[in-house]
């Protein structure tokens, strides 16, 4: 199934790059440099709206033709290495990751943010050993609940934060990013209870991907920057893996 894995995954990553495109467009266009307030209702705004829509319809509907039901059972198969060099990237996205956290957390001052970041250090390591964690059982499971709750309570700090902010599209992305990344992991954690959801899954980790290299643009903090880009990476490539794994189904025997 390497061949779905990456045409699914070339796909994300096309529509990843026009995302990027126009909402660095949008910034430079809709923001007043002398006020600093967005021009309402942007052209250039409503277009970006449009397309993300549009890169959701087209990635679930691509999602549906990728022989989901084809998807092993077991965590173990469904979520294991194909080659090490796929394991390499996964480590440097996870290191990325960890490295803004931790640039978060000795910049931030907000006592709940630092404990926000504290969890996504934790957490990075679990995004490097996906493809390792289910041999560990439970354990590994509850393992990978931590990048679920990094990036709850990553989103709801945030929301707080930018609750009083009108100007949403100061922030908007980088909260769409979060959220995306947060169902990512979710569904990836599925896996390690069983409960897994392989259209599903592989649909959250490509708008996890698309959201989070979109708001590289943004003025958000460095830290932010390293972390949404090294998870959107991350759960990228665990797309990948999963539908790699598919397994086709055996042809059927003449039979005379």
């Amino acid at each position: 199934m390497q061949k779905n894995a990456w045409t699914y995954t070339m796909a994300g990553t096309v529509f990843a790059a026009v995302a990027v495109m126009l909402h660095w467009l949008q910034v430079q266009k809709i923001f007043d440099p002398e006020t600093g307030l967005p021009t309402l209702h942007a052209p250039i705004t409503t277009l970006l709206v449009v397309v993300l829509v549009l890169v959701a319809a087209a990635l679930w509907w691509l999602s549906g033709r990728m022989k989901t039901d084809c998807a092993p059972e077991e965590p173990e198969d469904a979520l294991a290495l194909p080659h090490r060099e796929t394991g390499w990237i996964l480590i440097a996205a996870a290191a990325l990751a960890a490295l803004g956290s931790a640039y978060l957390f000795f910049k931030e001052d907000s006592a709940l943010m630092k404990a926000a970041a504290l969890l996504g250090i934790l957490s990075a390591p679990v995004l490097a050993m996906m493809p390792q964690i289910p041999r560990w059982g439970g354990f590994g499971a509850a393992l990978s609940v931590l990048p679920v709750l990094f990036f709850c309570l990553w989103l709801v700090v945030f929301y707080k934060e930018n609750a009083a902010n009108p100007i949403l599209w100061s922030y908007g992305m980088e909260i769409l990013a979060i959220a995306m990344c947060l169902l990512a992991v979710f569904r990836l954690s599925a896996y390690l209870f069983y409960r897994a959801k392989p259209r599903r899954a592989i649909f959250a980790c490509m708008l996890a991907l698309i959201t989070s290299l979109a708001t590289l643009t943004d003025s958000v903090s460095l830290g932010a920057r390293a972390v949404l880009g090294g998870w959107g990476i991350g759960t990228a490539v665990m797309c990948w893996i999963i539908i790699n794994n598919f397994v086709p189904p055996a042809p059927e025997e003449d039979t005379y």
